[in-house]
């Protein structure tokens, strides 16, 4: 019921400022028609545009006060109008003059900061996220703003940093948790990561992000149950997270359960059909339970999405593998291989399928280079035994399977007791 009225009190609040704006307009469209060379007019009219979301009128109306008036802060409110509408260039231009006109303007230099963030030039948004913290050291917007750059940076641990000093300067800062918890999960902090998702979803129970990545934690933890509780939780507050469904939906299939993962991927692709990697996903899902065909048909919507990405390629060599096409098989892993030179498994399976067509001589070929890539995978040694053995290399064999078996895979040994000891 509180909720409920304090709903109802925010949109009559967020009423009466709009009914505000609206007439601040009316009545500087009166003053401006009277006194056409009143910077200060153009500059208010233009402030209450930008309010009500009006940004291409705001700097229409900024744009003329400038003219009349050159002003640090009206080029700042322009550049952050300029900004609203996705041109970070044009904004820090106006950043750039703003500073240019009032050196120590700390918020010119944390929106030039946003706007160089926008644009992928994270060293330089670092500076002046610096430059903001330099002016207002005690401020935790600037904290934080820089340590997701470095986030985005990988820089885990000084991102950390800043977060922390983001919190100590706020300590109900929901979102500066929700984000030191990630980073440190990123540096395989799952614990810490979970008591700052915890501490973020203490302050804003509602932060369908915080319980996402708190299932993520869990699930790096083993915690699957509770991870899935976690993205349920997340669902039920964001019903279009996709990422959330798709999380679900790998921990379902960590967990076997193959038909509920695939029932989360296709509502992830229902929300979001442009990933490649969900696509891929559930193909591979469904050949767990034998569906190759519709695997493949996944696998094609995933090369259309992203044709560069070998591990594609691989999987849908995989189900042409289980549906006896070795001649696709093989088609499929020298694609791979021309994308990653470097791919074992795939050199691995190429030679499987190689020696399915009873080319044994190149079948040794592409263990022997699976081998020289991952010295110690035990399949290809295995394999690579199998191989010899066929082609009448029997001593070859034996050396083969018994290194398989020192790597831990024990079936290499009944193929000693059964083909060496004779």
């Amino acid at each position: 019921m509180f909720k409920k009225i304090s709903q109802s009190f925010k949109d009559r609040f967020n009423k009466t400022k709009t009914k505000i704006y609206q007439k601040n307009i009316r009545l500087f469209n009166r003053i401006i028609e009277k006194y056409p060379n009143n910077s200060l007019a153009y500059t208010i009219r233009g402030t209450a545009r930008r309010h009500l979301g009006d940004f291409e009128g705001t700097i229409a109306d900024y744009n003329k006060a400038l003219e009349l008036y050159p002003d640090a802060k009206t080029f700042h409110n322009r550049g952050v109008a300029k900004g609203k509408l996705g041109d970070y260039n044009g904004a820090i231009q106006d950043y750039n003059k703003a500073i240019e006109l009032y050196p120590d303007f700390a918020d010119a230099y944390g929106f030039r900061g946003d706007a160089k963030d926008n644009l992928g030039d994270f060293e330089g948004a670092i500076q002046d996220y610096s430059k903001e913290i330099d002016l207002h050291p005690n401020f935790a917007e600037p904290y934080y703003n820089r340590g997701h750059v470095k986030f985005k940076l990988a820089n885990f641990k000084e991102a950390i940093q800043d977060y922390n000093k983001a919190i100590e300067f706020n300590s109900d800062f929901a979102d500066a948790y929700c984000n030191r918890g990630v980073s440190k999960g990123s540096l395989e902090d799952h614990s810490g990561a979970i008591q700052d998702f915890n501490k973020s979803i203490e302050l804003t129970p509602g932060f369908a992000e915080a319980f996402y990545y708190r299932a993520i934690s869990k699930d790096k933890l083993g915690k699957d149950q509770e991870a899935i509780k976690d993205f349920n939780k997340a669902i039920e507050i964001n019903p279009g997270y996709s990422d959330a469904y798709f999380s679900r939906g790998i921990t379902r299939d960590k967990l076997n359960e193959y038909s509920s993962a695939i029932l989360d991927y296709n509502k992830a692709i229902e929300l979001n059909r442009n990933d490649a990697k969900i696509f891929r996903t559930r193909g591979i899902a469904k050949g767990k339970l034998g569906d190759y065909e519709g695997a493949i048909q996944d696998y094609n919507k995933a090369l259309e999405l992203n044709p560069n990405d070998p591990d594609i390629y691989y999987n849908r060599g995989i189900a042409k593998f289980n549906l006896g096409d070795f001649h696709g098989t093989i088609e499929e892993y020298d694609k791979a291989i021309e994308l990653n030179p470097k791919y074992a498994n795939a050199y691995g399976n190429r030679g499987a399928a190689k020696g399915s067509l009873k080319d044994y001589e190149g079948e040794i070929q592409d263990y022997n280079k699976s081998i020289e890539l991952n010295p110690n995978n035990a399949k290809a040694y295995y394999n690579r035994g199998i191989a010899k053995y066929s082609f009448g290399d029997k001593t070859g064999a034996c050396h083969d399977w018994g290194k398989a078996g020192e790597l831990g895979l024990t079936e290499a040994y009944d193929n000693i007791n059964h083909f060496c000891k004779k």
